[in-house]
């Protein structure tokens, strides 16, 4: 029996991430298509920042030779500071694929960029120009801006992208529209989260109807067109303009990489579940709390002329607070979270803890269709309630069990992946475990009554 024990907790890993009954490729978790990419596909017109109307384009990504009538759906959001990116971004490109080869469509899109300069740091813009490698911008002295036009760039993306899930619903065909996903990277995962999670009530006031701005210095010329309207104007409902009444904007899941929340509150009980990805050491997007680039600028450019710039952003939450808030939250949605460990960059920076390289991206992405991939076909969907609850999950050197079901006494055992049997603990109602002694990796938690036995996974990330 000892030799066969390592395989059965094997294979009850395997089914934690997807049921028997269904093949894993009905989970939709295995990289097994080639992809085809139709370019620059005209999802709808906006007015933009300067007043003046463009065209929204997506990418679209999809699975060659699966035949399959009713596919989920992913929709894809660049970053790049509300400022630049696009659609053909390295990172969006490479998760449309790695989506599209385990049989989503996937679209990357673009989406309205760019706003209103601040005038009341000028003198600091001009000796800031150093920070815009890491920074995200050409230009550094373009992320100067209020913080009433910061949420403005964002809420015009949000629009701009419950119009394309609309799109992707209604438009492209063998899309199954009760499972479409959404997400992004850094400014894309602000856009995500808020498409998924803001709704009309919570909309900020920024989005109503501003004095126009004064004069643009001509210190700002490279960071907006010429002659660009000073008029600021209500921007509308949240949902936007674009194909309205044809479905809703409602999305199954969210993929966060190194996006924030301005507002928390904003994610209900209930609500889209979601995957997130963050880096501890983010200068850029703290994944604690924070003003974005506050910390870049503090470490790495070393220039007194450029503080001002990030203060002038609204305080941004993180995946690490996310997790924290999620992880109390009553009835919270199914969320999962990997923050992963960067070293502080010295000075002079080289990076700034919020880069992800391709191979990092397929891993997201695998992580996330493993995450959201059986309910999907509904299979999970049917599952009796987990008898408890573990958080945080990851943990790092404790963690609470808390028991969902009766209040009888039942017995967890913590194993490794190869069947070792770590810990036996009773539990009764709530129980801190301490996971000091246990390095990084996968475990399995097995709770056990008289009547029911489960298995649930815990990840251990020091």
């Amino acid at each position: 029996m000892r030799l066969y024990f390592p395989l059965f907790i094997s294979f009850l890993f395997s089914i934690l991430l997807c049921p028997p009954t269904l093949s894993a490729q009905g989970c939709y978790t295995d990289p097994i298509y080639a992809v085809a990419v139709e370019k620059d596909v005209v999802y709808g017109t906006a007015v933009n920042y300067c007043g003046s109307e463009e065209q929204l384009l997506m990418d679209v990504y999809r699975p060659v030779g699966d035949s399959n009538p009713q596919r989920p759906a992913m929709v894809l959001i660049h970053g790049g500071a509300f400022l630049e990116g696009n659609k053909g971004s390295y990172d969006m490109t490479e998760a449309a694929t790695a989506f599209a080869a385990r049989g989503y469509l996937a679209v990357s899109i673009g989406y309205r960029l760019g706003f209103h300069k601040s005038v009341y740091y000028t003198p600091d813009a001009q000796g800031c120009a150093l920070i815009g490698g890491l920074a995200g911008a050409q230009n550094a002295q373009c992320l100067y801006a209020g913080q009433l036009e910061v949420e403005r760039a964002l809420y015009r993306a949000v629009q701009d992208a419950r119009g394309a899930i609309r799109y992707v619903k209604t438009q492209i065909d063998s899309v199954d529209a009760a499972h479409v996903f959404i997400g992004g990277a850094s400014a894309g995962g602000f856009i995500a989260m808020a498409a998924a999670y803001m709704d009309e009530a919570e909309a900020p006031e920024a989005a109503m109807m501003q004095n126009p701005v004064s004069g643009i210095p001509l210190i700002y010329g490279a960071c907006q067109p010429s002659g660009c309207s000073t008029e600021r104007p209500a921007l509308g409902p949240p949902e936007g303009n674009l194909h309205l009444g044809q479905a809703d904007a409602s999305v199954k899941g969210v993929l966060n990489i190194f996006g924030a929340l301005f507002d928390p509150s904003w994610i209900d009980a209930g609500e889209p579940m979601l995957y997130a990805y963050h880096k501890d050491n983010d200068l850029v997007v703290p994944c604690e709390t924070g003003k974005p680039f506050r910390s870049l600028v503090a470490r790495c450019l070393n220039n007194a002329a450029c503080t001002a710039m990030p203060n002038t952003w609204p305080e941004a939450f993180g995946s690490c607070h996310l997790q924290a808030y999620l992880d109390t939250l009553p009835n919270a949605p199914a969320h999962e979270f990997y923050i992963d460990n960067c070293p502080l960059p010295g000075f002079p920076c080289s990076s700034s803890c919020h880069e992800v390289s391709a191979a990092e991206v397929r891993q997201i992405v695998q992580g996330a269709a493993e995450f959201w991939g059986c309910t999907i076909t509904g299979q999970r969907e049917r599952e009796p309630v987990q008898p408890f609850t573990i958080f945080p999950n990851p943990a790092k050197n404790s963690a609470t069990l808390r028991a969902n079901v009766s209040s009888q006494p039942a017995e967890v055992e913590l194993y490794s992946l190869d069947g070792r049997l770590l810990l036996r603990l009773p539990l009764q109602g709530e129980l801190k475990i301490n996971l000091a002694p246990f390095p990084s990796g996968v475990y399995l938690l097995r709770w056990k009554t008289d009547s029911r036995v489960s298995f649930q996974k815990i990840v251990i990330r020091k």
